[in-house]
């Protein structure tokens, strides 16, 4: 039987997003398990999976450090019994460069106990769509 996710759950998602807006990486953390995962499923080389909320710190404070200019609106929510699709629209402007970068990409996360306890990140939504309807197929 699948069950319904509850909104609470959408909403501690909602806000590791608006945490990582305000350069709160720690803050961004609260909304997963101490044991999580993160994947970044990306097609590019180097793609890597983070054990942990402290690799998964490490990570995110390397990736926001690239930036001066960082956001990330959360477009869309598709739920999947456990699992959420969350569809993101990035802006952002490179810290060296001064690049403006306008990406759109999607994470899909598995809930446990109304914390996240994966998180599996893809650069090609139509991978991340696949992965929800069918786990493991991105």
């Amino acid at each position: 039987m699948i069950h319904q996710m509850p909104d609470s759950d959408l909403d501690t998602i909602r806000s590791s997003y608006a945490a990582l807006n305000r350069g709160d990486p720690q803050g961004a953390l609260e909304a997963l398990h101490r044991d999580a995962t993160w994947q970044e499923r990306a097609e590019l080389p180097g793609s890597d999976a983070f054990e942990g909320r402290a690799a998964i710190e490490e990570f995110l404070i390397g990736f926001l450090e690239q930036w001066d200019v960082f956001h990330q609106q959360v477009e869309s929510m598709v739920r999947k019994g456990d699992r959420v699709l969350v569809n993101i629209k990035m802006t952002a402007v490179g810290a060296e460069s001064g690049a403006e970068v306008n990406a759109h990409y999607g994470h899909v996360w598995t809930m446990r106990d109304g914390l996240g306890e994966r998180v599996d990140a893809y650069y090609d939504l139509s991978r991340a769509l696949a992965d929800l309807e069918e786990p493991g197929a991105g």
